[in-house]
């Protein structure tokens, strides 16, 4: 009666079993390889979470979280999250591409709507039938975040001070155009799969913004004080959202 799942990117495999023995046969027919054709697997990047026998012993032990393909997955539940570690630090903003032709404005919203699309298309992240609603909450304030530490690059780099109140009124109906263009992708592919609401959509992203520009704050001054509703608004869920948002920031060094 045990329930298996196999599943392979290239040449990455992942086995997740209720059966320990067919896990470690698993890893037996791995390490085995094909002789003949030179094939074996690298110790050194095999993971389990279970203490496997002395020949098949792995250096990775995974405990909490099993990485797989750059996702995170609780080995308790099963629930999947993005691995940001590897947008730690500098690694956040390594793969941006600044444009300096036509109009500024247009190129920061295409820009900001590019930083989300790759995470939209992960359904696993947002799923309702892998994760429950706090980890879709938390997947998508992550999303929101990151797209939020590249694009202050990115006006940075362009050297935009959205200084005048014209330009921080686009520069708020940008974001908000984003956190909906998010929401929205996400709900077109997944569906009734897709149970968080918009209006902790719009606050996540929203508060989102606001902590990444309060660390920048002597710059964008002015413009962290746009999302400033997010700190003041009376909310049912607010203790809960405020919770997500203290573990997601951690990842990302804000706290």
């Amino acid at each position: 009666n045990a329930l298996h799942l196999l599943l392979r990117i290239v040449d990455d495999f992942l086995l997740i079993s209720t059966d320990k023995n067919a896990s470690i046969r698993f890893l037996e027919k791995l390490n085995g390889g094909i002789p003949s054709l030179g094939v074996k697997v690298n110790k050194d990047k095999t993971r389990v979470n279970y203490s496997a026998p002395f020949e098949l012993a792995c250096h990775n032990r995974c405990r909490s979280f099993f990485p797989w393909c750059g996702l995170l997955i609780n080995t308790a539940t099963c629930e999947i999250t993005l691995d940001y570690e590897r947008f730690h630090g500098q690694k956040a903003i390594d793969t941006i591409s600044v444009h300096r032709l036509g109009s500024e404005g247009m190129n920061i919203r295409k820009a900001m709507k590019g930083f989300v699309r790759p995470r939209c298309n992960q359904q696993l992240l947002f799923s309702s039938r892998i994760n429950n609603i706090d980890s879709v909450r938390l997947n998508f304030y992550q999303t929101v975040l990151l797209c939020a530490i590249k694009t202050t690059h990115y006006i940075e780099s362009i050297d935009i001070a959205f200084s005048s109140k014209k330009q921080s009124t686009f520069f708020y109906d940008s974001v908000c155009d984003t956190i909906q263009y998010t929401f929205l992708l996400i709900s077109l592919k997944l569906k009734n799969d897709f149970v968080l609401c918009w209006e902790d959509a719009l606050w996540l992203g929203k508060h989102a913004f606001s902590s990444v520009l309060k660390t920048k704050a002597q710059r964008h001054e002015c413009l962290a004080d746009l999302f400033s509703e997010t700190r003041d608004v009376q909310y049912l869920k607010r203790a809960i959202l405020v919770s997500i948002t203290k573990r997601a920031k951690v990842k990302f060094n804000l706290t």
